[in-house]
């Protein structure tokens, strides 16, 4: 009798008394302290405690309106990491474990945080185990535990406890512990403890987290922003000697001045903009499916250069259906699509008796129908051979109640092969029914079963059987050899004992049609200059017509190098034939095979993505520059091994992936743009007026105001912005390329001479305009501050492309920077024309003409960089 597990009525019970099955993560810094780090910086604090001072001297107004400014910046920059590590935690929900249980009789899929004790799990090559838990059926179970015990050897488990008090892990073989991988075989167990009552839970304090790496980028914004940071600093040393020294300012309110200008100079915020634009890329890629494990992932999937994907299930719809069946003398056309038993076969005059068998018994998945339609629950594979089966009138329920499995060698990428040994209830001896690779299958089968009779194996009968199997794979079908061999009821089975002098019974080709959306994505990654390989354990030959359906080979004649053949090629031989022959299929490979491949690409100085789903995946998933595990069909050894999770498993979301990393890539180049073009045109307009020896048109406060205030917001929608049109189009990045470039320096330097230029000659004009008037100070300051912070906007419009008119990409197609320009255009209208205001950051009013005049003169920016576009798009 099978055992059903808990019943659901239980769970909620166990819950309560146990509590969730989690691994509680160490504290984090409460909001409050994360809220003060914000004030960390070292020019922040010198401006506070300068606002500090002007409020004690007197200054009142002054040190209230720079240290709410300050405050403001710091509640901005707060709530923008606040969102990006919400995000980046809602990622980590989506690839936390699963595990298979049985609940009322149920086979069911639940979140391993919801075991209980008491609770019927199913072991399978390549899950997690979900808590600690005792075996109670296991056949070849080995877990790796080097997770608790650091030896990397698997364990062999079983169902009898050892004699011994007082043992080691590794010692208790009828026990499995959460966190420990399933490396091979399969079984069933009971949960024993969960949480922080578990083996994991209780040495939890030995895993404290470390400090995370930075990415080569991070890096490299922190130098640039330490590099600026000097340079500005070294100016506003200058800037308070000046002042204070030999223009005889006072002490406060240079210190103010010179630490604003500091302040607002220094990109101290690049690590931090790049850690909020990955956190959002990161959100953005996950509502298409790639959930990305690591932040700095996403840069390196800009820089991917080559993808060497599966077929099956990723090219694939993996939904298999079988059409054709190969007995003996005889080609069966099968009818049907999908998992509904429905269809006929072209001949029934054919006995399919041993061949249904071993589809049926020789399998671990089943169908179950929900709301008319029939799904799987298992391999989809395994799910085709149970519906063609139904179709030949072999009753699932029926052969299992009739036949019971005594044993099984389950199926592994090295093995390429499945045997399950099953006896008749009717009958004395058993069966070995075996199931898998062609070739494999073929090599195990000394006999070959025609008209329902055993006759021996020919050369002839392989030669007409490897025949067949070539055309179905020509056909795009992926192909399953059957055989069987009478047996006895032993203790102990053995493969080598078993699987020799088999019955070849049968071939069955299954269709598993392409992904609608892939054929797309390929002509994207061809475009993109990003090279693509299929890997696979299939047949060349079903591999090579995928890919002709899918536009990945084009030559009429594609080089395929089989497993045989790579196990004899050296690194150096592999990598000319790939240097000679641009379109290669790697077929009937091992995981083992990927590394080499890997490596030898590498070599070539490609930037690899790389597909797995299986246990042996793994060191191929680390070894890639980006290690794509597969959501659905993966297990929890590949999605821990990889970089990125896709949650539909789809070749067309990796191409996706790689676009989203170009994108964010490029946005952050927009972002260094503005930020360093505005800043550079705000030096330039402080120091242009020491230089001319006249007062300086901007204060400490309006300083503060133009870059806490209204340049953060555009900034930040800039890191969120569309890609441009062509960015698919673009040969890939070179991951070792600098970001600040001489051409990248030479634009934002002229675009900041510009903006500098501009006001400090608005300014300088207006002085001269008003000279005699009382009020003549306060228009031109007003009117330089409300011209600068207009060409800001106008500049950040011009950042959205360096090649691309705004009106191209789209005006309004980035509504978070129209929104971000308006809200700064708004915050600057008030400064000036809000009498209250203007009495706190000493502003005035302008007329009407002043300010058409100041939206004139600011747009010629924009104007200027539309006609440098133009002219660079025809060059």
């Amino acid at each position: 009798m099978q055992p059903i597990g808990l019943k659901t009525s239980q769970i909620k019970d166990l819950q309560a008394k146990y509590g969730l099955n989690i691994i509680k993560p160490k504290g984090k810094k409460p909001l409050i302290i994360q809220l003060f780090e914000e004030f960390k910086d070292v020019m922040i604090g010198i401006l506070i405690v300068a606002a500090i001072l002007a409020y004690i001297g007197g200054e009142k107004v002054d040190g209230t309106v720079i240290l709410g400014i300050v405050i403001l910046n710091a509640l901005i920059g707060f709530f923008q990491k606040y969102k990006a590590e919400k995000a980046v935690e809602a990622l980590k929900k989506m690839i936390e474990p699963h595990a298979k249980v049985i609940r009322d009789g149920t086979e069911k899929i639940i979140e391993a945080k919801d075991l209980v004790p008491g609770d019927l799990i199913i072991l399978e090559e390549g899950d997690q185990v979900g808590a600690d838990a005792k075996v109670i059926e296991e056949i070849e179970l080995e877990i790796n535990e080097s997770t608790l015990t650091g030896e990397s050897q698997p364990v062999k488990k079983d169902i009898e406890p050892k004699d011994k008090k007082h043992l080691n892990l590794d010692e208790q073989t009828n026990t499995v512990f959460m966190g420990t991988i399933i490396t091979k075989g399969r079984g069933k167990a009971i949960v024993l403890r969960t949480g922080m009552d578990t083996m994991l839970g209780k040495i939890a304090h030995l895993t404290a987290s470390t400090k995370k790496d930075k990415s080569p980028l991070e890096k490299e914004l922190a130098r640039i922003g330490i590099f600026a940071g000097k340079i500005t600093i070294a100016l506003s040393l200058i800037l308070f000697a000046t002042g204070y020294f030999i223009q005889g300012q006072k002490f406060v309110e240079t210190l103010l001045f010179a630490t604003s200008v500091a302040v607002a100079a220094v990109p101290e915020g690049l690590p931090a903009t790049i850690t909020i634009a990955l956190a959002l890329g990161v959100k953005s890629l996950a509502k298409k499916n790639a959930i990305m494990k690591q932040l700095s992932s996403v840069e390196t999937l800009g820089s991917t250069t080559v993808i060497c994907t599966d077929k099956t299930g990723t090219l694939t719809k993996n939904e298999m259906t079988v059409k054709e069946i190969f007995v003996f003398g005889y080609s069966i056309k099968v009818d049907g699509v999908g998992y509904e038993p429905k269809g006929s076969l072209s001949s029934t005059k054919v006995d399919l008796e041993k061949l249904c068998l071993g589809a049926i018994l020789c399998n671990n998945s089943r169908l179950i129908q929900e709301n008319d339609l029939w799904k799987i629950i298992g391999d989809p594979t395994e799910g085709a051979l149970i519906t063609v089966a139904a179709k030949a009138g072999f009753d699932f329920n029926k052969i299992s109640n009739q036949w019971k499995r005594e044993y099984e060698f389950p199926f592994s990428s090295e093995r390429k092969m499945m045997t399950v040994i099953a006896k008749n209830k009717y009958e004395k001896n058993a069966l070995a029914l075996s199931k898998g690779a062609p070739n494999i299958i073929l090599e195990k089968c000394t006999h070959i079963l025609k008209n329902g009779k055993v006759e021996d194996l020919t050369r002839e009968d392989v030669r007409e059987i490897e025949n067949n199997n070539d055309k179905m794979c020509e056909e795009a079908k992926r192909v399953l050899a059957f055989a069987y061999r009478e047996t006895t009821k032993e203790k102990k089975y053995e493969e080598k004992n078993i699987e020799e002098e088999m019955v070849f019974v049968g071939l069955m080709g299954m269709i598993d049609p392409p992904r609608p959306e892939v054929a797309n994505a390929v002509k994207m990654t061809q475009k993109a200059g990003i090279k693509t390989y299929i890997i696979t354990g299939d047949y060349g030959a079903t591999a090579s017509a995928i890919a002709r359906q899918i536009g990945m080979i084009k030559s009429k004649k594609v080089r395929i190098i089989t497993g045989a053949e790579l196990d004899t090629l050296s690194e150096p031989r592999l990598s000319k034939i790939m240097k000679e022959n641009p379109e290669i299929i790697f077929s009937r490979v091992s995981p083992e095979h990927k590394l080499k491949i890997i490596s030898v690409l590498k070599k070539h100085g490609e930037v690899v993505a790389m597909t797995g789903d299986g246990v042996n995946d793994a060191p191929a998933l680390k070894r890639a520059d980006i290690g794509v595990a597969m959501g659905i069909a993966g297990t929890d050894v590949s999605r821990e091994a990889s970089n990125m999770v896709l949650a539909d498993d789809s070749f067309g979301t990796i191409v996706t992936a790689v676009e989203e990393g170009r994108k964010i890539y490029d946005n952050l180049k927009k972002f260094i743009l503005y930020v360093f073009s505005c800043n550079i045109g705000e030096l330039i307009t402080v120091f242009a007026a020491i230089i001319l020896n006249i007062a300086p048109p901007l204060t400490a406060i309006l300083i503060l105001c133009v870059n806490l205030g209204t340049d953060v917001l555009p900034a930040i929608a800039l890191g969120a912005d569309k890609a441009d049109p062509d960015i698919m189009e673009k040969s890939p990045r070179n991951p070792k390329e600098k970001i600040l470039k001489r051409n990248f320096i030479a634009h934002f330097t002229y675009l900041g001479i510009l903006i500098g230029g501009i006001t400090t000659a608005y300014y300088f004009v207006l002085l001269r305009m008003y000279n005699g008037d009382t009020n003549a100070y306060l228009k031109a300051s007003s009117s330089a501050f409300a011209l600068l912070v207009l060409i800001q906007m106008w500049n950040a419009l011009n950042a959205r492309s360096a090649k691309y008119s705004v009106f191209k990409i789209g005006f309004l197609k980035n509504k978070n920077l129209l929104g971000a320009i308006l809200i700064s255009v708004l915050i600057v209208l008030a400064l000036i024309e809000i009498p209250t205001l203007q009495n706190l950051v000493g502003t005035t009013h302008l007329s009407t003409t002043e300010w058409l005049i100041i939206f004139a003169l600011s747009s010629t920016i924009f104007i200027i960089e539309e006609f440098r576009k133009l002219w660079t798009r025809h060059i």
